[in-house]
């Protein structure tokens, strides 16, 4: 089985560097533009999505029924893709939480995977929250490419776990908005989740003004 796992597309917090987390705004012009550079990249790569798996919130949803729409597959809403939960600093300035919180900030974006925020839930969770539900997905689904559409923190943490068995270096796997992954399943051990490629992001450089980057990622906004 194939995964696709992508970040969804720039929002109007993304651009104002305001945190998200369980909390929403609109996608901009530029993420609708991403949108489609992303499935005319994934098309290009003779790519065929069979079925299309969620977040409920509406930055993801809105990928997520493009991606459907254009390849005339089924749409699930799954709340195990959520982003991580941030608690008290959802809705803030990222420069704000820096600012007035400095240690909590180091922690949710640095170098603490299992530090919980008021009101909130901690990296750790989050990351096994997001591969619990993909190492059951042989048990629900039985389509070869499968495409699933979450967020950029509670990804890069999957990354990480995926890749190096730690959280130690989360922030080195930060996804692009519209970035992707690609992972596959072992067919002998379907817990076994093998990483492919990540934070592919080369379909965005058509855009104008897109950060360039490689198959390393890039650090940007985060939260989101």
């Amino acid at each position: 089985m194939q995964i696709i796992l992508i970040r969804h597309a720039e929002t109007e917090w993304n651009r104002q560097g305001i945190i998200q987390g369980w909390r929403d705004s609109p996608v901009t012009k530029k993420g609708r533009k991403e949108t489609e550079s992303l499935i005319a990249g994934l098309t290009s790569l003779g790519i065929r999505i069979e079925r299309v798996f969620s977040s409920p919130q509406g930055r993801a949803l809105a990928m997520a029924s493009a991606i459907a729409r254009n390849f005339g597959c089924t749409l699930v809403l799954q709340d195990e893709l959520k982003e991580q939960h941030f608690g008290q600093f959802e809705g803030q300035y990222l420069n704000t939480v820096r600012r007035e919180y400095p240690d909590a900030a180091a922690s949710l974006f640095e170098n603490d995977a299992d530090y919980v925020p008021h009101q909130g839930e901690s990296l750790a969770q989050a990351a096994n929250r997001l591969i619990g539900f993909i190492q059951k997905l042989p048990l629900i689904c039985a389509c070869e490419t499968i495409c699933l559409v979450s967020h950029s923190h509670v990804i890069q943490a999957a990354i990480s776990l995926l890749k190096e068995c730690s959280l130690r270096d989360f922030p080195r796997f930060y996804h692009l908005n519209a970035s992707y992954s690609i992972l596959e399943m072992d067919e002998a051990d379907k817990e076994q989740i093998h990483v492919v490629k990540w934070g592919i992001a080369s379909h965005l450089l058509k855009i104008d003004c897109h950060p360039k980057t490689n198959n390393a990622g890039g650090k940007g906004i985060l939260g989101g």
